[in-house]
């Protein structure tokens, strides 16, 4: 009898300590790197008695992610945040048993520095009558990251004091609301120009229209911006279609500005690609252009005109498809400002160093070409938001230039 009770006790002692260690929670461990935007967290998350199941990470930014059927005895995952600030992440790992355990960190995350140090230093102004242009095609919305890409766009411009922009594909939402006139809430050359307010306490205007929808939703125009007064502006249809869904539908932007040199036309354009042989609409477009600067010159006698933009035309091409660029520089009344500085940048076979489009279709189609002017003297030119220089902000690399204005 005492054998059976004692047998008894230790049945029961033995379920008791089963009963008193229970499951195992999983155990985490967890590092993190940040680098501008993007957050790295490296660790793992294992179960001394099971396995995890499932891993849930909420970033802070009313995101999450759930991992599932993976090995965490090592992990690596990466998010990218929008806007600049101190996030709490909560990593959470779910064990077969059910159990789980929370850790839970804080990480600042801020715009990448944006560094100057690839500009070419001919470019940085020394005179008060050097001035910048810079154009680029922004890509509408179309890259990720787009917040810290609009604020390198927004550094460069504040930083270097550039005075005349032109932006193409500077798109907004068609559904967006409206903020002023045509101009919806998400426009993007609202955008850069308020960060350029409020980060540089400059005030920029700009002024902008569209022509046709990108990706059906964006209303994707041409824009040109600046700091100096604006005297008047215009946007004109330079293509034969005007209608809002054909993509061959494109205007171009002009604004009148004062300088102390007297005044300053700027022109964005964004001109078709020629899309066959015997297909002359480039050209026609292209040659809107031209008649639209002279018209406007010969009613503001002694205004100096700059004419930026992607034109989609490569002049290293084969005939015709190099037809545009020669359609714009012919006669010799304009000058490509680039090729000014860089004199082999026409040069066959194509040199990648001067592609500022990249791509399936790399090439040199982005240009700021100066209407020959006595008072206009090049300085110097330069393709800068490339991985090497400034850092990409769109399939698009932008051109930089400087002019000298004599009075």
């Amino acid at each position: 009898m005492k054998f059976f009770f004692l047998l008894i006790i230790i049945l029961l002692s033995a379920c008791n300590k089963t009963e008193d260690q229970g499951n195992q929670k999983p155990l985490i461990t967890l590092s993190s790197l940040t680098d501008g935007m993007r957050l790295q967290l490296q660790g793992s998350a294992t179960d001394a008695d099971g396995k995890v199941d499932k891993l849930t990470i909420k970033w802070g930014d009313n995101k999450s992610n759930t991992y599932a059927n993976n090995d965490f005895s090592q992990f690596e995952f990466n998010h990218t945040f929008t806007d600049p600030s101190t996030y709490t992440v909560t990593l959470t790992a779910l064990d077969n048993a059910g159990d789980s355990t929370v850790q839970i960190i804080q990480v600042a995350v801020d715009f990448k520095e944006t560094s100057l140090n690839g500009i070419r230093p001919n470019l940085f102004k020394t005179a008060a009558d050097e001035y910048l242009i810079f154009t680029i095609n922004l890509h509408t919305y179309q890259e990720t990251s787009q917040n810290e890409k609009f604020n390198f766009i927004t550094d460069v411009i504040g930083l270097m004091d550039i005075d005349f922009i032109a932006f193409q594909e500077c798109a907004q939402h068609k559904d967006a609301a409206i903020t002023e006139g045509i101009i919806r809430e998400d426009n993007m050359a609202l955008e850069i120009t308020n960060r350029l307010k409020v980060k540089y306490n400059t005030d920029y205007s700009f002024v902008w229209n569209w022509a046709h929808y990108g990706w059906d939703v964006w209303e994707e125009g041409v824009a040109v911006v600046s700091k100096h007064p604006l005297l008047f502006s215009e946007d004109r249809y330079i293509s034969t279609a005007t209608g809002t869904t054909t993509i061959t539908s494109r205007k171009v932007i002009f604004g009148a500005y004062q300088i102390p040199e007297g005044e300053f036309h700027l022109y964005s354009a964004h001109t078709h690609w020629r899309s066959a042989l015997t297909d002359e609409e480039q050209n026609r477009q292209i040659e809107n252009i031209k008649t639209m600067v002279a018209e406007n010159e010969s009613w503001h006698f002694g205004a100096l005109s700059v004419v930026c933009g992607d034109f989609n035309g490569n002049p290293t091409s084969d005939y015709p498809w190099s037809e545009g660029y020669n359609t714009m520089v012919k006669d010799d009344v304009f000058q490509d400002t680039f090729f000014k500085i860089y004199p082999d940048a026409n040069n066959t076979p194509a040199q990648a160093i001067y592609n500022t489009i990249g791509g399936d279709l790399p090439g040199r189609i982005d240009y700021i070409f100066m209407k020959k002017n006595a008072r206009l003297q090049v300085v110097d030119s330069q393709i800068i938001f490339t991985e090497d220089i400034i850092g990409r902000v769109s399939d698009h690399f932008g051109v930089l230039t400087k002019l000298k204005i004599g009075r």
